[in-house]
């Protein structure tokens, strides 16, 4: 994974910055790009569909009801450290509720305040294009970037683009759609747990943390007419990964691994994937307890719609279990989110292991002048990539490409 070379000077009529994605990465790599790289405000564009920036981190965390952010409060999109502390006049001991243990956790209120801060001292908003990119060619000076807004150019782009275009559909689920059967998917774009139709029975299928909370917000709606129907035993994990991910203590050894069928297979080995952290376990403890939510362990093997019965699952144990109402919490697809990306890669001969996710440098360059951000840099950044701390990282390294080194001393900003 060598160094790409470096990038010429560009014409003054194109932008310096592209980033691809107003999602969790591209906001705080804008961010850094602003205030660490000094980045003309008039020289940086943020695209992406979406009608607002975050706006699907927003909905997908609002469907399940999340209360607290499973990471730490230094897990944020500005720059310093503990810049959302000081926005919240830091944590007044353990009574302060808009944080929770361990690691003083944010509220998702707190932490969405904080992000509405960020946008507006920062005027993130002015700077967004409410468009999509369809194709992306190289240039010797710039990058043309076919958006459905027509074709920009830019010195450099950031794909910031994550998996949520991508949610996992088992193949009895797909069968089931076919035949008309209400299911849907908590990632799914128009999905809104708020518009769900009164059911006489629900199941939330999966086993992590995001299917734990639906249930629960689900339950709360209509106490007992709701199952969380899990693979396997629900897993405790604080982390999607152990810490140890975020610094040397596992990244140096991942950083050795050469062949990137290795690194594919430590990150995987390192997912704590279908698990939630002890609060949101301890929450559905209570609420089953409580007989709001029926908790049952079990395989999908295939599903059918009966005429008289509505639709079935099947277990592996040969057991039916029966909805009027099925929500899919079953994560996202493993492919490489961007197929759109393809005739890129044809084009410009862009480097991809075996799974199809590029191989870039350690300044996260795919070509000297595209950088990745998110899903696509984590054969570079480890299992922690897709998450709040991989966009801190991935922005640290791009940065670095460009010789600035984000000291990891938290320094005052005021954002409010």
């Amino acid at each position: 994974m060598g160094l790409c070379p470096p990038v010429s000077e560009s014409p003054n009529d194109v932008l310096d910055w592209l980033v691809i994605g107003g999602g969790i990465h591209g906001v705080h790599a804008s961010v850094a790009l602003l205030t660490q790289a000094q980045v003309p405000r008039a020289r940086l564009r943020i695209l992406d569909p979406q009608p607002g920036l975050l706006a699907r981190w927003r909905r997908c965390t609002a469907n399940v009801a999340m209360q607290f952010l499973r990471s730490p409060s230094v897990h944020h999109l500005d720059v310093p450290a503990f810049s959302l502390a000081q926005f919240a006049g830091f944590p007044k001991g353990e009574t302060d509720k808009r944080f929770a243990p361990p690691y003083h956790r944010p509220s998702l209120g707190l932490f969405n305040a904080h992000c509405d801060a960020l946008i507006e001292a920062h005027e993130l908003g002015e700077l967004h294009l409410r468009g999509a990119a369809l194709d992306i060619e190289p240039g010797p000076d710039f990058v043309r970037v076919q958006t459905s807004l027509g074709e920009l150019r830019a010195r450099r782009i950031l794909l910031a683009i994550g998996a949520g275009d991508q949610p996992a559909w088992p193949a009895w689920a797909q069968e089931l759609r076919e035949q008309g059967v209400a299911i849907d998917h908590v990632f799914a774009q128009g999905f809104a747990a708020e518009e769900l139709p009164d059911w006489n029975h629900a199941v939330v299928v999966g086993g992590g943390i995001s299917a734990v909370q639906l249930a629960m917000r689900l339950g709360a709606r209509r106490p007992g007419a709701v199952t969380l129907l899990t693979r396997g035993p629900l897993r405790e994990a604080q982390f999607d990964s152990d810490p140890g991910w975020l610094g040397p203590l596992e990244l140096h050894g991942f950083a050795k691994l050469e062949d990137p069928v290795a690194r594919r297979r430590a990150i995987t080995g390192a997912r704590h994937r279908g698990s939630s952290p002890r609060d949101v376990l301890l929450a559905l403890r209570h609420a089953r307890r409580a007989k709001r939510v029926i908790v049952r362990e079990g395989e999908v093997v295939r599903a059918r719609f009966d005429r008289s019965l509505g639709p079935e699952l099947w277990l592996r144990e040969g057991e039916a279990v029966h909805a009027d109402q099925i929500v899919l919490a079953t994560g996202f697809s493993p492919q490489r989110p961007g197929p759109w990306l393809d005739p890129l890669i044809a084009r410009a001969e862009l480097a991809c292991a075996p799974c199809g996710f590029p191989i870039v440098d350690q300044e996260l360059r795919w070509h000297p002048r595209i950088h990745v951000s998110g899903p696509l840099a984590e054969l570079e950044l480890g299992p922690a990539a897709r998450n709040i701390a991989g966009a801190r990282m991935a922005a640290q390294r791009i940065l670095r490409s460009l010789g600035i080194i984000v000291k990891p001393i938290a320094r005052r900003v005021e954002v409010a």
